[in-house]
């Protein structure tokens, strides 16, 4: 899928997405989820505004260093870099100040500039010149899930399929929501809520599960569900990759 292609780095996930969405590039990969902090919110709220299809997840074993001036007090990372992080900065560097910005290359850009420290990966820390104070300070089992997504549909090829919903607020809402795949079968890999913006005190909710929406038992669960929502979109049906 990504054979002699040309990868742009942008500043954050809204913008991957919207270079799709204006035809600048072809797909846009951004996290999803991480096994030590859970989801990105922001890629969260991005993927129940945008009509762009997931083609494909790829999950990815993270290896952080801590990199820049050794007597800094200043440290930048994003968030999740930052909480996977967390124990061996209270270890070693408890003084420090942590400063959350919207990617592990921006934060080593800002050690690089103000001349401080940042969590990062290796190749972050050698394109901005950063001497590695530490290396693989993150958690041991780190890993973060990235998805592609494009204007293409590639359900044909899925092994999860990726839905967001609106549910009504009475009892049982989410229970009779779920009820459906348990029946046909079909297991949930993820669940989270985001708060619906365009709906005060409303919530989405993000399911992942296994199969393709074009599996009979999937197409039987999803008509049900979405009889139980006040609204239902399928994200996309696509392939696990572990990198």
């Amino acid at each position: 899928m990504f054979n002699s292609v040309e990868f742009v780095e942008v500043r954050s996930v809204r913008e991957a997405i919207s270079f799709v969405e204006a035809g600048k590039a072809d797909y846009a990969v951004v996290p999803l989820e991480n096994s030590v902090n859970g989801p990105v919110h922001e890629t969260l709220d991005v993927l129940s505004e945008t009509m762009l299809h997931i083609n494909m997840c790829i999950e990815m074993r993270i290896r952080l260093v801590v990199a820049g001036r050794r007597d800094s007090k200043r440290v930048y990372g994003h968030i999740h870099a930052l909480a996977a992080a967390e124990r061996w900065l209270e270890e070693n560097m408890p003084e420090v100040e942590r400063v959350a910005v919207s990617s592990t290359s921006i934060a080593a850009e800002m050690a690089a500039r103000e001349d401080s420290l940042c969590v990062c990966s290796e190749k972050a820390a050698k394109a901005n010149g950063l001497e590695i104070v530490a290396d693989n300070v993150g958690e041991p089992n780190n890993y973060t899930r990235f998805v592609a997504l494009s204007w293409r549909d590639r359900a044909h090829e899925g092994d999860r399929t990726a839905l967001v919903a609106v549910l009504p607020d009475i009892p049982g809402s989410l229970y009779r929501f779920l009820e459906p795949f348990a029946r046909e079968g079909v297991n949930l890999t993820m669940i989270y809520s985001r708060p619906a913006r365009s709906m005060p005190w409303k919530y989405l909710f993000y399911v992942e599960i296994e199969g393709s929406r074009l599996e009979e038992r999937v197409q039987k669960a999803l008509v049900e569900a979405r009889k139980k929502s006040i609204m239902l979109r399928v994200l996309g049906s696509y392939p696990i990759i572990q990198s």
